[in-house]
């Protein structure tokens, strides 16, 4: 078998990097470990923070790239590798705009999203996030089936997929505008779901993977499922190719012009785990289980550096679980309910250690030892909000209590007693959160001081649409533990994405994109998109360079 280019991995990083060594005329094979394409991607949110792109230039935003440059320095503080970032804020609108010429892939600004560091200066409170448009997957044909599905109990609960720009119709229910359009999602995905057996109206993350095969299809790139790479193969000290297991059999890949290392991290690796997590036992992934750091461990076997000490190794998530009776082990990122108010997150003496409503949360566990942790609210809330599997509406309470995901009892001393935590220190915290309520202020921790925090708040509930009473039982929990939606450390990199070696010098065909790579941002991301928006970036990156 024999290619210009080899690409391990099928996410954003990978599609990206494939297409753009396809379409400079490169013959490229994409190797995709796991059964279907997308990887990480086709799971996550798809936004991509993008300064000055295209998009925000049309609608009038007011900003400029070395503002960005210089808010990411401030945050990644000492450790930034300025070249890295350099490329990456200079890249990044070519690459949105060179992909709405040469693929199938739209992007679309965001509704507003803060930076995640508003202290700092040059931080923005919109038009750096860009979201992929939505895409009818009917448009794969007999490839449809081949990319991976939404994760059912994050971003698709019941398998429909809804987008970010239908929560302003969610938020309008039941005006008969927003409940036509919801009306319509529905009746699509009733009719989808009997026929092709999934939704055909795919959104966020899984909208882009689509986008993103479909393009590799119409460029002519080959796509290889279910074959994982079990070596780089190597000559006078460069790479010229593969080891992958294809269709079984043990197979030499060769690529002249080089490899692509961009296969989505090692969140599933429990060793590398153990090496770089803290609580690693206790540690909770969103991320696909075939993410096992196979492109790291190949790279550094042929002698490739590590990223130096990021700031943190990954990029944390909240994260709830349940073991179905199926063996599939359900994972909820609380991404939206701990920024409603009325939640609150507890440690074993019943007292809060953080703000719920921050990105940065799991942060506070790990520093005051919190792992695991419980968050509590009562039944209005849940039948309101929701609260991690259960979702609005409360249709699922019963069930969740029943398997032991949910706990509940009628008074905070009762409920205490059910997760282990002392029922003084609940009650006193509770009405310190109750008091504290009535002003509007949360004079602990601050939350929804910030439009961080609001954003995922109830712009409804006043004075804070983060803060509110706990109030009245009864109340239910759900035990929370940190985790990631990915890891940050790998290996090292210069500007053009190829891979460094231990002696500081490029490894002659190897690059590597995405996960696979060590942060651009040193594990300190700047806003929301810091992780989709580096993959593609990288990948285009990586193809470019690889193709010359």
């Amino acid at each position: 078998m024999q290619y210009d280019v080899v690409v391990m991995g099928s996410g954003a990083a990978g599609l990206t990097a494939a297409l753009v060594a396809a379409k400079a005329g490169r013959k490229v094979a994409v190797l995709e470990k796991a059964e279907h394409f997308g990887g990480t991607t086709s799971v996550s949110g798809g936004g991509i923070w993008i300064p000055e792109s295209p998009q925000a230039k049309a609608a009038g935003v007011s900003d400029s790239k070395r503002t960005a440059l210089d808010y990411a320095l401030a945050v990644v503080g000492n450790r930034a590798e300025r070249e890295l970032i350099e490329a990456y804020i200079e890249t990044g609108p070519e690459m949105v705009a060179w992909l709405a010429q040469n693929s199938s892939v739209e992007f679309l600004l965001s509704p507003p999203s803060s930076d995640w560091y508003p202290e700092v200066d040059g931080a923005a409170h919109e038009g750096r996030l860009l979201s992929p448009t939505e895409y009818d997957g009917k448009k794969l044909g007999d490839d449809f089936d081949r990319l991976n599905k939404p994760r059912q109990e994050f971003n698709a609960p019941g398998g429909m997929m809804i987008d970010l720009f239908d929560l302003a119709y969610i938020e309008r229910l039941p005006a008969p505008g927003a409940l036509w359009h919801m009306a319509k999602i529905a009746i699509r995905f009733a009719l989808d779901k009997k026929k092709l057996g999934r939704g055909s109206r795919l959104t966020m993350g899984n909208a882009l993977a689509g986008r993103l095969m479909r393009s590799a299809l119409d460029a002519g790139i080959d796509l290889y499922e279910s074959t994982p790479v079990e070596s780089l193969i190597t000559a006078d000290g460069k790479v010229t190719g593969v080891r992958a297991t294809v269709k079984g059999v043990s197979t030499e890949i060769s690529a002249s012009k080089g490899v692509i290392l961009a296969s989505g991290g090692f969140s599933a690796n429990a060793q590398m785990r153990k090496a770089y997590i803290p609580f690693a036992e206790q540690h909770v992934s969103i991320l696909p289980y075939e993410n096992t750091g196979d492109g790291i461990n190949a790279a550094t076997a042929s002698g490739a550096a590590m990223g130096a000490e990021n700031h943190v190794n990954a990029v944390w998530a909240v994260v709830s679980k349940r073991q179905r009776d199926d063996g599939y082990l359900e994972r909820y990122a609380h991404l939206i309910d701990m920024s409603k108010p009325g939640c609150i997150a507890v440690n074993k003496q019943g007292k809060r250690f953080g703000n719920e409503a921050s990105v940065h949360f799991v942060e506070d566990m790990h520093a005051t030892g919190t792992v695991p942790a419980h968050i509590i609210a009562n039944a209005k809330f849940v039948k309101k909000y929701g609260m991690g599997l259960v979702l609005p509406g409360g249709g699922k309470i019963k069930e969740m209590v029943a398997t032991g995901y949910m706990k509940t009892g009628n008074t905070l001393a009762e409920l205490a007693g059910q997760i282990g935590v002392d029922p003084a220190g609940l009650e006193a915290t509770v009405a310190k959160v109750n008091a504290d309520a009535a002003t509007g202020k949360d004079s602990d921790f601050g939350k929804g001081d910030t439009l961080i925090d609001q954003e995922i708040g109830d712009p409804k509930h006043t004075p804070n649409p983060c803060f509110g009473p706990v109030g009245e039982g009864p109340y239910y929990a759900v035990e929370i533990f940190p985790g990631d939606g990915s890891t940050t450390v790998g290996v090292k990199i210069d500007a053009e994405c190829r891979v460094q070696g231990e002696d500081g010098q490029p490894i002659q065909g190897l690059w590597a994109a995405g996960l696979d790579a060590n942060s651009i941002w040193q594990g300190k991301s700047p806003a929301h998109g810091c992780n989709v928006g580096p993959a593609m970036v990288t990948g285009f990156i990586a193809g470019r360079s690889v193709s010359t």
